[in-house]
């Protein structure tokens, strides 16, 4: 009997800890699923939810004012308050503060649109019925979102509601959330309806001055909108994470869309595809990144470890900002709330291990440590051709930037979605008080193996014009059978 006592009380122990475990806050948001878009709020609400937004930004965020001046931005954003009218609705408002937290350009922080996407088409409000895109300071159609009306591809469009295209793209990427204005631009034109909806308090209608390739002469067309369900992106977004093909028997395809999903079954992805070109003795490796959209960092270093020749890290440093208001977030996002107090449980999440024993406010420097490749005879001996292009985002980039600083091999296409080194880690959404609008800051910053820190972002090796296949460029150009 005395024996049984010892293991009952694990029993106990751990039946305590697995129901407290399951004790969880709901996410900062959780409650506020929608927002009503014409609700009315007043100056001082909206006064109030300006000043929890920069403060949230600046305690949260480890370099705030890397990109900005703060007199200049904290100038703007007097201005802003002190222009506000006695009411606004709440979609004019959310398109007031988008402005203001873009303006410090960082492109992991941003807020909502979500919420305030879905009252708007729930309320069967409407959008422009045509995809465009920006090259040259030039806007031109280039999908059609209906049949309706007989504007063809490449038409220009001059101008809208009145608006000339010069008017539009200066207010448009004040709402895009890139870097760069080159990136600013290729984001709207990946989705230039999307951009004009949360720029404008447009439609149904739509007046539009344009001119065709064929005829120099400005006509005029008065367009009406169409329902969210019935657009078309210029590109549609990949469904699955990760495939492997063989283009040849010589020619390998590895399509990786995020670094997301279970880890373990990520591991043996990688595992069954490099043993298949093993097998097959495939001596050309394509790595297809464009429109990877972040995710798990670590999930390419355990891609990396199959072709790197030397020792690599993905980053040099991350600096990681401690205040009282990032723990708590922290720990809304990741710590049950009835686990907390048991300190040693931060020793488990990867994360949280970086700031475990911080004094509060301390800026904590994470030094990367490199990792070890597979042994020679495990690794892929071909050659290797990383594909990105302008959505080739966050943890992708990170990967792209690697890759190229170690040199596993050749990065073909266009650059990179991110800056080389940027802040990110967008932990937990923050919701305004008032409007109860939601937006997310990032909490830290990482440097590259390069250290540069600039407004760069990871440039390939070899360009490749962004209407032609960067694929069929190097089959055609670089591998030899």
């Amino acid at each position: 009997m005395k024996k049984l006592i010892p293991w009952f009380l694990v029993a106990t122990l751990f039946l305590i800890l697995a129901y407290l475990a399951s004790r969880s806050e709901a996410p900062l948001d959780d409650s506020v699923r929608f927002v009503d878009i014409d609700r009315y709020l007043t100056r001082q609400a909206m006064a109030q939810d300006i000043d929890t937004l920069v403060h949230t930004f600046e305690r949260i965020h480890p370099y705030p004012y890397r990109f900005v001046e703060k007199h200049r931005l904290r100038s703007r954003v007097d201005s802003t308050k002190a222009h506000l009218p006695d009411s606004m609705t709440t979609m004019h408002f959310w398109r007031l503060i988008d402005q203001l937290l873009i303006g410090y350009n960082d492109a992991h922080s941003k807020v909502e649109d979500r919420y305030v996407l879905a009252d708007y088409v729930k309320k069967n409000r409407y959008f422009f019925p045509f995809s465009a895109t920006v090259s040259r300071d030039k806007i031109r159609i280039s999908t059609h979102d209906t049949l309706e009306y007989p504007l063809v591809n490449g038409t220009e469009i001059v101008k809208i509601n009145g608006k000339t295209s010069e008017q539009l793209l200066r207010d448009l990427v004040t709402h895009a959330t890139r870097e760069t204005p080159a990136l600013k631009r290729l984001e709207i034109s990946d989705d230039f309806g999307f951009y004009l909806w949360k720029t404008y308090d447009w439609g149904p209608d739509f007046t539009i001055h344009y001119r065709t390739k064929e005829d120099s002469d400005l006509d005029s067309i008065v367009v009406h909108g169409i329902p969210w369900a019935h657009r078309k992106r210029s590109e549609n977004p990949d469904t699955v994470a990760y495939t492997f093909t063989f283009l040849t028997n010589r020619i390998g395809l590895m399509k990786i869309s995020d670094f997301n999903g279970d880890e373990g079954e990520v591991l043996e992805f990688y595992r069954q595809s490099f043993q298949s070109m093993a097998d097959r003795n495939c001596a050309n490796l394509l790595l297809d990144f464009r429109g990877h959209s972040g995710g798990a960092d670590s999930y390419g270093e355990h891609l990396a470890k199959y072709i790197s020749m030397v020792p690599y890290r993905k980053l040099s440093k991350a600096y990681w900002k401690i205040t009282p208001e990032f723990k708590e977030a922290f720990d809304r996002t990741f710590v049950p709330i009835g686990l907390r107090w048991f300190t040693p449980i931060y020793l488990v999440n990867e994360y949280s291990r970086v700031f475990y024993g911080a004094d509060p406010n301390e800026l904590v420097t994470v030094n990367y440590e490199l990792k070890t490749p597979l042994p020679e005879e495990e690794r892929f001996a071909g050659q290797v051709y990383l594909i990105t292009n302008h959505r080739t985002f966050s943890a992708g980039s990170i990967f792209a930037e690697m890759f190229k600083y170690y040199n596993m091999g050749t990065i073909v296409g266009q650059p990179t979605g991110n800056l080389t080194s940027f802040t990110g880690f967008a932990l937990a959404n923050f919701t305004l008080p008032n409007s109860t609008l939601s937006f997310q800051v990032s909490s830290v910053y990482n440097v590259a193996n390069s250290r540069e820190e600039g407004l760069k972002t990871v440039e390939p090796d070899i360009h490749v014009d962004a209407a032609d296949d960067p694929l069929a460029h190097v089959i055609e150009n670089y591998i030899r059978y």
